[in-house]
């Protein structure tokens, strides 16, 4: 129901009522170099001792921001209206650019043996054929010609989106009280909280800051969004292919309870 339903509702709704003149390319390019250089550099490190698809699911556990559920509210209170466009940004990065390079890797893991091309062709077709692909951009579509859907199907769309988040979160609660005590005893989780909580929002803070020279609220803007936590992404997709569900879900669990306590000192910091 996420995955084909409720989360494209939530994605054409982001796109389609998108202004694009409002977004600028030095957050755009900090946030995208922040999740592809954090799920890179964790799928380098990862490849070779746990197999390609074990690492891609890792790699998205380690760069998938939870930048929906949490990124945008906290965007408003603390920046205000101003911060619209660029949590926007934040959520089509992560859930469009970023879910896409995990959907590529593990459907060219589960053709591995079976010849470079072939694997091109299935990744491709699975990320064409994703409704979490095709909801956005029919999206921007939609927004860059002016149209909009009829009351009807913006309410349906509507009710749909309201729905994405609560039952992403209901799923993985309770995959995680069904596998409590799975996986927390090797610490796999770790090193992937590390990747999410600090390397990410300094990667953010490189490019933004001391390499675009962005303006100073546009590069706490963009730190704030990469300290979210571990969405929801990774584990669907982890369950969707069979692969570390239960490392997954406690990235994100882990991410979640530590990044109440780093994002509330940042938080001090900024203000």
């Amino acid at each position: 129901f996420v995955v084909w339903l409720a989360q494209p509702a939530l994605l054409f709704g982001i796109t389609a009522n998108a202004h694009w003149s409002s977004y600028r390319l030095d957050f755009t390019l900090a946030m995208a170099g922040a999740l592809v250089g954090t799920f890179v550099l964790v799928l380098a490190l990862t490849w070779r001792r746990m197999g390609a698809g074990d690492a891609v699911v890792d790699a998205q556990s380690a760069a998938y921001a939870n930048n929906g559920f949490l990124g945008i509210p906290l965007g408003l209170l603390v920046f205000g209206d101003w911060s619209l466009p660029f949590s926007g940004v934040s959520v089509i990065l992560t859930a469009c650019v970023l879910y896409a390079l995990g959907l590529i890797g593990l459907e060219m893991a589960r053709a591995h043996g079976h010849g470079l091309g072939k694997a091109l062709m299935k990744a491709g077709g699975a990320v064409v054929r994703n409704p979490m692909m095709i909801a956005p951009a029919v999206g921007a579509v939609f927004s860059t010609l002016g149209l909009k859907p009829p009351e009807g199907v913006t309410t349906l769309l509507g009710l749909l989106a309201g729905a994405a988040i609560p039952c992403a979160l209901v799923a993985l609660g309770l995959f995680l009280a069904e596998n409590a005590k799975a996986g927390f005893g090797d610490w796999s989780w770790a090193p992937l909280t590390a990747a999410k909580l600090i390397v990410q929002p300094t990667i953010a803070w490189l490019i933004a800051g001391p390499i675009l020279h962005a303006p100073l609220q546009v590069v706490q803007m963009a730190v704030l969004m990469a300290m979210m936590p571990t969405g929801a992404g990774p584990f669907m997709l982890a369950q969707v292919y069979g692969r570390r569900g239960a490392v997954a879900s406690q990235t994100i669990l882990m991410t979640t309870v530590l990044s109440i306590v780093s994002i509330s000192v940042y938080l001090t910091v900024i203000r």
